[in-house]
């Protein structure tokens, strides 16, 4: 091999990094925001998205255009979703149960049903960062009974789950209203309101 191939051989690998980078969300992320865990990035990286940990199919990755229909707002402590787009999301007036949410960098809040190897957290943003990620508890009426961090693929932590209440609070939560519980290596710590998790030293 000549000098001059294996130098175009190297500019090839960094030209090949650099996207797997971006794709992963590395380069460019928003400043605190929570890129999928390392054992994810085969799926993000795959051009199909194909699912990991032995599940069949792939995973959908939402377009800018699909992920509008996902995003919700919130009134005191209930989630609001335009009527038009509840049953194709799955998540009826009467039907009780959990939705997994991503927060996006610019804390527009999305929401969707868990559908394993097919829709998971990182089908919102296209296995991009987030601010936050977990799952809601929804009774009936869209109620929200309790908000988490439980998701594999981004893995976030009580500080995650900050950002969230307060991207809550911002598009229209009462925080008073609204349980949230925080889990991690030890036990789960619950609070009865987001001001309390707010307050806390985490």
């Amino acid at each position: 091999m000549t000098e001059e191939e294996k130098r175009e051989r190297a500019r090839r690998r960094w030209r090949h990094l650099r996207s797997t980078l971006a794709t992963l969300g590395l380069l460019g992320r928003s400043r605190g925001a929570k890129m999928v865990a390392t054992p994810y990035w085969p799926e993000v990286h795959h051009p199909n998205h194909q699912a990991t940990h032995g599940r069949n199919g792939n995973v959908r990755y939402l377009s800018d255009r699909d992920r509008l229909k996902h995003r919700a707002t919130f009134t005191g402590n209930t989630l609001v979703i335009p009527p038009q787009r509840r049953f194709e999301l799955g998540i009826m007036q009467n039907t009780a149960g959990n939705i997994i949410y991503v927060v996006d960098s610019q804390r527009n809040f999305y929401v969707g049903r868990k559908n394993l190897g097919h829709f998971h957290h990182s089908s919102f943003m296209a296995g991009g960062p987030v601010l936050g990620a977990g799952t809601i508890v929804l009774g009936a009426g869209y109620q929200i009974l309790e908000v988490n961090n439980h998701s594999g693929h981004y893995r976030p932590g009580a500080r995650e789950l900050k950002r969230v209440a307060l991207a809550i609070s911002t598009l229209g939560g009462d925080l008073n209203q609204i349980p949230f519980r925080v889990s991690g290596a030890g036990p789960d710590v619950v609070y009865g309101n987001g001001l309390a998790l707010l307050d806390a030293a985490v």
